[in-house]
Formats: C-alpha cells, sequence, structure tokens
C-alpha cells in the first residue's frame, strides 16, 4: 500500500512535537509539508518549536508561516505569561529552543502553500490540523474546487462531550470558531480527534521515563523535556501526560487505533461559555446528514507502542 500524503498543520507544542516525530517516521504516511499557526503559543513561538522539529529530524519538506490570529476578533484575551499555559512560555516544556535555527519559513502564505501541495500531490491528501482551524478554513473557502484534493481531514479538536477551556469548548475550536465552522460545513470527509478519546492517549510517569533512559539522541531528550514539563503542567489541574495532537495522525495509518461514529456536528458561535463547542447530533433530530466522524475511544496500547516506535526511528 502507498504512504498516505499528509499535511500537518501545527500549532507546536510539546504534543505537537510527538505527532510531527509520528508522522515523519511512520512509513504509511508521507508527509508532504508543515503549516504553523497561533495556538498553544504566539505564532512566533510555534513557527520557531515547528522549525526546530524539522532541524531535529532532518525533515526536507516545506514549512510555512501560517495564521497569526482568528479569523474574527478574538472575544479572550491571550496570555504572555500565565500557570495556564500547558506548554510552558515558549510552547515546548522544558526543552528550549537554540537562540537561532539554520532553517526559515519557505512560505508565509497558508493557502498558496496548501493550494500548491494539493495541487502537485498525485493524490488526494490527508490534512491533519491539530491548531486552530484558520488556515484550512482560508484554504477551502478561496479554492473549494480543491476539496475534491482532500483525501480527508483528521483534526484534534473538540469534543463530544465537555471541554478544556470552558465546560463546552475544547482550546482549539475555541480559538477560533468562525473557522471550525467553516471547516465542518465544507463538505470533505473529516475525522473529530476530540476530548472524548485523545484523553485515551496519556503517557504514564513510568512510560515518560523509559523513553528517556532507552533514547539519548538529541530529539528523544528534546521530546522527553517537553514531555515532563507539559505534564507537570497537566498535573497541576489533575490530568494526565496526554498528548493529544499525535491522535490525529496515528489514526490515519493505524485505523484500529481510534473507534468513531458518524454524526452530524455543528459549531456554537453565540457569546458565552457555549461558544466554540462542537454541538453533536446524539439523536439525528436535526434530520442532517452526519457531516463527522466522531472519535469516541482510542486503543491507549496501541497508541503507546506507536509512540515507543516513533522514538526509535523509521517504522
Amino acid at each position: 500500500m502507498k504512504p498516505i500524503p499528509v499535511i500537518l498543520d501545527v500549532d507546536t507544542g510539546v504534543d505537537d512535537a510527538v505527532a510531527i516525530t509520528l508522522a515523519a517516521r511512520c512509513r504509511s504516511i508521507k508527509l508532504l509539508g508543515l503549516v504553523a499557526s497561533f495556538g498553544n503559543r504566539p505564532l512566533h513561538y510555534t513557527l520557531r518549536n515547528t522549525l526546530w522539529l524539522k532541524e531535529l529530524l532532518a525533515l526536507e519538506v516545506p514549512v510555512c508561516k501560517g495564521a497569526a490570529s482568528p479569523l474574527c476578533q478574538p472575544d479572550h484575551p491571550e496570555p504572555e505569561d500565565s500557570e495556564h499555559i500547558f506548554h510552558g512560555k515558549e510552547g515546548m516544556g522544558n526543552a528550549v529552543p537554540p537562540p537561532s535555527l539554520a532553517t526559515a519559513p519557505d512560505s508565509d502564505d497558508p493557502v498558496a502553500f496548501l493550494a500548491d501541495l494539493l495541487e502537485k500531490s498525485e493524490e488526494p491528501v490527508a490534512l491533519v490540523p491539530v491548531g486552530p482551524l484558520t488556515n484550512l478554513a482560508r484554504l477551502v473557502t478561496a479554492r473549494p474546487d480543491l476539496l475534491p484534493k482532500i483525501r480527508v481531514i483528521s483534526l484534534m479538536g473538540g469534543a463530544a462531550k465537555g471541554g478544556n477551556v470552558t465546560p463546552y469548548s475544547e482550546v482549539n475550536i475555541y480559538n477560533d470558531p468562525e473557522a471550525a465552522a467553516t471547516v465542518f460545513a465544507c463538505g470533505a470527509p473529516i475525522i473529530m480527534c476530540g476530548l472524548d478519546c485523545t484523553r485515551d492517549c496519556y503517557l504514564t510517569d513510568g512510560e515518560r521515563a523509559q523513553l528517556r533512559q532507552t533514547h539519548r539522541d538529541p530529539l528523544s531528550q528534546v521530546l522527553c523535556d517537553g514531555l515532563e514539563g507539559y505534564a507537570a503542567s497537566n498535573a497541576r489541574f489533575g490530568e494526565n501526560c496526554v498528548v493529544h495532537d499525535a491522535l490525529a495522525v496515528g489514526c490515519l495509518a493505524y485505523p484500529e487505533l481510534l473507534h468513531t461514529s458518524p454524526y452530524y456536528v455543528d459549531i456554537c458561535l453565540t457569546p458565552g461559555e457555549h461558544r466554540g463547542q462542537t454541538v453533536v447530533d446524539w439523536e439525528g433530530t436535526t434530520g442532517r446528514a452526519a457531516n463527522v466522524q466522531v472519535g469516541l475511544r482510542a486503543d491507549r496500547d496501541l497508541f503507546v507502542q506507536l509512540v515507543q516506535k516513533s522514538f526509535e526511528g523509521a517504522f
């Protein structure tokens, strides 16, 4: 079977870094490019972190500087320093990027960048956004003719039940609800790896310690340093060290990793704590056709195996 062509749209923090590593090293995936967006941290951090991962992985793929802000004016502030910054001030937990990098972005026009990669690909491409959906919303609005070139949008975002920034909303959707509404309505196939299933994808203290002890190369040590800072941030709120974003990559190569069911999903755009909620029509009361494969649970044992393999090298 041919590798699945993939473009990753990242707001590179710790779990994004693991997702990039998984995509780069899985032989069932052909990574075509990376787009960096605002999200976990402001764009100047997430872009630098993305370029750093490119260097550490010795990737020969282009990187694009993507969106720095949502489609519409945000109704909440972006803190520069806060205890609620789960990925650390610079986005990579306890790992600190070097002051300068040898690489630079290849483009600062995400629509043109994505369109070019889609047009050049001989096969439909899987788009994997694991941050706000701003870049993809601009793409599907500007170039609806390219929708047939999209194999699937496998996104990390949303939640069938609950949230992590309000009681109802997950942060990636909350950070740009209008973009999410545009993407969810575009007609392309969508897999939603929301909190319901990504919370199954955690690494225990022992599993992280084993990764650090077993793998001494620079990339692995950066990932381990990042995970330790990230785990400590999550622990303050009683959460596991959940590697959310890697699930959206892993389920493409290993469909058995994720259990989904088709539902119609809409995005709440009204002000208040429901803003950004992914509203799932559980009973089919709207009469609308399913537009999303909603992730309900993940196979944690398989997920951990895939992360461990990605630390070892190509698999």
